[in-house]
């Protein structure tokens, strides 16, 4: 009996600290308008100060991407990279550039892998154990071939 308290009492940090992320985006996130359909490619995670990861998604020839990330504000900007998926990586999108915009919806004439990388600025010491939720929704539509 004590070693199941025992056993109960030293898991129980673990349940209070961990946050479940696995829907984050579609609940916290801004979508495009209604003419984009929503992509099992977008991604939610936690993150911490300083963390940077990637996201590997394919984008198809003749289509229209909106991509979005999402945080809690006291993360600060985050940075949105979309990188070509290829020995070279090449930045084809950095949010840097633009004022560290939320979202950006670009046509795409050739289907490709791509990377999207998403960094949350380093934190004080204070917050350098703070854990929160990050977001990535990803949206598609045909291009609209005039």
């Amino acid at each position: 009996m004590q070693i199941g308290i025992a056993l109960v009492l030293a898991i129980l940090p673990i349940w209070t600290v961990a946050q479940d992320c696995t829907d984050y985006h579609q609940y916290h996130c801004v979508y495009a308008d209604y003419s984009f359909f929503y992509s099992r490619q977008s991604k939610s995670a936690l993150f911490r100060p300083g963390q940077t990861s990637e996201l590997k998604i394919v984008a198809y020839t003749g289509e229209d991407y909106y991509i979005a990330v999402c945080a809690h504000h006291k993360f600060g900007d985050i940075r949105l990279r979309i990188l070509e998926d290829t020995p070279a990586q090449r930045v084809i999108y950095d949010n840097a550039k633009n004022n560290y915009e939320e979202s950006i919806t670009f046509s795409n004439q050739v289907t490709r892998n791509l990377i999207i990388e998403v960094s949350v600025p380093e934190g004080d010491e204070k917050s350098a154990n703070d854990r929160r939720c990050l977001g990535v929704v990803i949206e598609f539509r045909k291009t609209d071939q005039k």
